[in-house]
């Protein structure tokens, strides 16, 4: 069994060369995640009706009219609609197939992938903290690692030193809430090792292998699924 010693040294480089990749890039990070969590239930309602028309534009049609998000306004609506398409839209046709019949966890693991993939800020949380400290053999997360991660981004990312403190809290909220939603960390902040089914592994493999990353998950467990 590898140590935590030796789990943190195997990555460590990896590590280094990612942020030395993210520097490079500087690409602005979106900072929008600030309503809502994972959308559980929401997402699964307008998942389906997109595999019934296979139309975005239609499936919006349909939602706000219909009010099927249940929101008290029609501004909270187009919102927390805005905020799922811009997600779910982003998972493959397999993927959102698979979503609409899998059991509780796969689609949680789903929907958490989809927020990965629209947020490049909690995708590399993900990588750089989430699964560093669970290769660490590190079982908590804290609010103090995420306020860690956020200020060495913020020398790069001058759009965070911009935000107000009152918004930085409210992401910093929200990206624990959608952690907690999609079982990936416990309500005592524990960080919950991720069990794929063959199936779903299946799907993320064949979408892109390295989104593996996006979950605490050791590399030989990864190996096994491929």
């Amino acid at each position: 069994m590898i140590s935590g010693r030796d789990a943190c040294a195997c990555t460590f480089y990896r590590t280094i060369i990612l942020e030395w990749c993210c520097q490079m890039i500087q690409t602005a990070y979106l900072m929008s995640f600030t309503t809502g969590g994972l959308f559980y239930g929401e997402s699964i309602k307008v998942a389906e009706l997109y595999l019934d028309v296979r139309d975005w534009q239609k499936v919006k049609v349909q939602v706000l009219a219909g009010n099927l998000l249940q929101s008290r306004t029609s501004s909270s609506a187009a919102r927390v609609y805005r905020e799922i398409s811009s997600r779910i839209s982003l998972l493959t046709d397999d993927q959102l197939q698979f979503l609409a019949g899998a059991t509780r966890k796969e689609q949680n693991y789903l929907l958490w992938l989809a927020v990965c993939k629209r947020y490049v800020f909690i995708r590399e949380f993900a990588i750089e903290v989430l699964r560093e400290k669970f290769l660490c053999l590190e079982s908590t997360l804290s609010h103090d690692d995420y306020d860690s991660f956020y200020h060495q981004k913020a020398l790069w990312h001058e759009e965070l030193d911009n935000l107000s403190l009152s918004t930085r809290k409210k992401n910093r909220s929200v990206l624990f809430r959608i952690l907690l939603e999609a079982e990936l960390l416990s309500a005592d902040k524990l960080i919950v090792p991720a069990l794929f089914t063959r199936k779903l592994a299946a799907l993320i493999a064949a979408d892109n292998p390295s989104f593996f990353s996006y979950y605490p998950i050791a590399d030989r467990d990864i190996k096994e699924l491929l």
